[in-house]
């Protein structure tokens, strides 16, 4: 397994709409952005901050879709869904492919973006940034020692549950989806589903703020 990191400036952050989004969670002490799950459109984050984001100024985040905070002992905790065209357009989810966003941290003018995977892999996502019209910055290219991809915290079972609820809107603002109803595309009892659903998160959320 190979990691990289690549840098983006607040020019190409501009580009792709969410330069405002990384002023807006740097100003607040941005800690670490994981990648939890990515279907088309949009993406599901955790992002972690030492201070809470002002609700007046998450209302006006245009790619923001949903979001809910969660506090923890020195911080805080933000599970959202960004919606951002030019990486829905320009890019195959990381579960499709064999590279997986590790961290997103914001680095001088831009953000750093950290990527594990095979060499091949890692590459070709190098290249879908040029795609988009970018042109990141190589920092890093080294074997990889770090932790294992965040979904490794959940069962298959499990991943299977979020993701259908995922792409099924159960976590839009308002939920598109009841737990019943994806259970029944999941030919499972509602209250398995549930359980699964919340061990799923249980066992995420941990995962994260154990790695802190």
């Amino acid at each position: 397994m190979r990691e990289v990191t690549i840098h983006l400036s607040k020019e190409e952050l501009a580009a792709f709409g969410i330069e405002e989004f990384v002023s807006v969670i740097q100003m607040t002490g941005l800690e670490r952005v994981t990648e939890l799950q990515c279907q088309r459109p949009g993406c599901l984050l955790a992002i972690e901050v030492t201070e809470p984001i002002p609700t007046d100024q998450l209302s006006t985040l245009e790619n923001l879709e949903w979001w809910e905070r969660l506090n923890r002992e020195g911080g805080v905790t933000y599970l959202c869904k960004l919606a951002v065209p030019a990486f829905d357009e320009g890019f195959d989810p990381h579960h499709e492919t064999d590279a997986s966003q590790s961290a997103v941290e914001v680095a001088g003018d831009g953000v750093d973006v950290t990527m594990v995977g095979n060499q091949d892999a890692l590459s070709e996502r190098v290249h879908e940034y040029g795609d988009t019209g970018a042109d990141p910055l190589l920092r890093t290219l080294t074997d990889y020692e770090g932790p294992a991809d965040p979904l490794d915290a959940v069962t298959p079972r499990q991943q299977e549950v979020l993701e259908t609820a995922f792409d099924m809107g159960y976590f839009e603002v308002p939920m598109e989806v009841t737990t019943d109803e994806f259970a029944t595309a999941l030919d499972l009892d509602p209250s398995t589903v549930r359980e699964h659903l919340q061990r799923a998160q249980k066992n995420l959320l941990t995962d994260i703020l154990e790695a802190m």
